[in-house]
């Protein structure tokens, strides 16, 4: 295993998780990650349905816990958490129970054998046990990772799916500006213009969630997902 990645940090943006919170935190805090050492960093984005209250309940040390005073969106809850992480690697975990850390150490993976700069977990490979899911979300990933591919000239599988990992210098010297779910699409983007960059992706496991269970992506995000990437394929 190469020294110089020792710490993981893993950042987990919540809203409004209070069935899953607790069986989240607990399965990434029994992760397996090699020999490194772990920090997870959760930002609450102003939970009303008492997620806060059980997030002031955890004392284990290796958890930081953030909250914000105003629902500002997704990117913004995920960059705070970001200004607060200090591990080698970054990884990015929803707060509820669609993603499972048990496949940590395959996303860890390319970083120790491939020196990966970034590794994403595709949800459509379908070597992990897999969740059928509408097909409207499928078809509308399919779209939105198609566009991506032709713009940035990369072939994902999968650039909407919740897993992304990134070296701690790539996503914190990316300067994000977004503050909702057009985050996702920006950082795609911008990594996707790094020269040389070593983009790798690797197959998990998935167990979607409905709408009626929490699922909070709506249909309309597809479109944001498309202007953003055609936007930042274009600005700088």
């Amino acid at each position: 295993m190469q020294e110089k990645y020792k710490k993981l940090s893993v950042l987990i943006p919540v809203y409004n998780e209070k069935q899953t919170i607790n069986e989240c935190v607990k399965n990434v805090l029994n992760a397996k990650i090699f020999d490194m050492s772990l920090e997870v960093v959760i930002s609450d984005n102003n939970s009303i349905d008492g997620t806060k209250e059980i997030l002031k309940t955890i004392t284990d040390p290796r958890v930081k816990i953030l909250f914000q005073e105003k629902n500002k969106g997704k990117g913004s809850n995920i960059k705070n958490a970001l200004s607060h992480a200090s591990g080698d690697i970054i990884l990015f975990q929803d707060g509820d129970l669609e993603y499972s850390p048990d496949d940590y150490e395959n996303l860890l993976g390319p970083f120790f054998k491939n020196d990966a700069d970034v590794v994403y977990g595709s949800r459509l490979t379908r070597a992990k046990t897999t969740r059928i899911t509408g097909f409207p979300n499928f078809i509308g990933n399919k779209i939105i990772t198609f566009t991506a591919n032709l713009l940035y000239n990369k072939i994902f599988s999968d650039i909407a799916t919740g897993y992304k990992l990134f070296k701690k210098d790539i996503i914190k010297n990316l300067n994000i500006t977004s503050d909702g779910f057009e985050i996702e699409p920006e950082i795609t983007a911008k990594i996707s213009k790094i020269k040389k960059i070593k983009i790798f992706e690797v197959p998990i496991h998935i167990f979607s969630r409905d709408y009626d269970e929490g699922k909070k992506v709506k249909w309309w995000h597809f479109f944001t997902y498309l202007y953003h990437l055609i936007k930042w394929r274009f600005i700088s």
